[in-house]
């Protein structure tokens, strides 16, 4: 064989092994086909969806974040306008800080929570023939098995 036709087969040997990859979602219908092998239930991933689990959103992270910098600011102003108010309106404001200030602290925890990927959810499968809800499953960081 020539230089040519080595070069030509192995172009093709490259198209073939990356059109038999499997994707991560074609991993995870995999594992939940084997979970329903036993069963006569065929499954509909027609509508499914892979998505990524978090131990927090990173959109409530910064959510959270957002919030506590408002909060912040809401704090510094009942502050300063407290000293110019009688004391029986001064105690209300002192009660709505008080509220405010424990808001600020469940959030600055969950700020020390950084967003850490856990693992995948599929979610949107049906059984075909039932009509019941859309089934979920979630899975482990590689896709290996399907987890609680």
């Amino acid at each position: 064989m020539n230089s040519k036709n080595l070069l030509v087969l192995f172009s093709i040997l490259l198209v073939l092994i990356s059109c038999a990859k499997k994707t991560d979602k074609d991993r995870a219908e995999q594992l939940v086909e084997s979970k329903f092998a036993n069963e006569n239930q065929k499954l509909d991933f027609e509508n499914s969806k892979l998505d990524s689990l978090y131990n927090i959103s990173p959109e409530a992270y910064a959510d959270s974040v957002e919030k506590g910098n408002e909060l912040d600011s809401v704090l510094a102003v009942l502050e300063s306008e407290i000293e110019h108010l009688s004391q029986k309106e001064s105690d209300s404001v002192g009660l709505v800080s008080a509220a405010l200030t424990k808001r600020r602290y469940s959030l600055l925890d969950l700020a020390k929570t950084k967003p850490k990927f856990i693992g995948w959810k599929l979610s949107g499968v049906k059984v075909e023939g039932v009509a019941t809800e859309a089934l979920s499953f979630n899975f482990d960081k590689a896709i290996t098995k399907i987890t609680p």
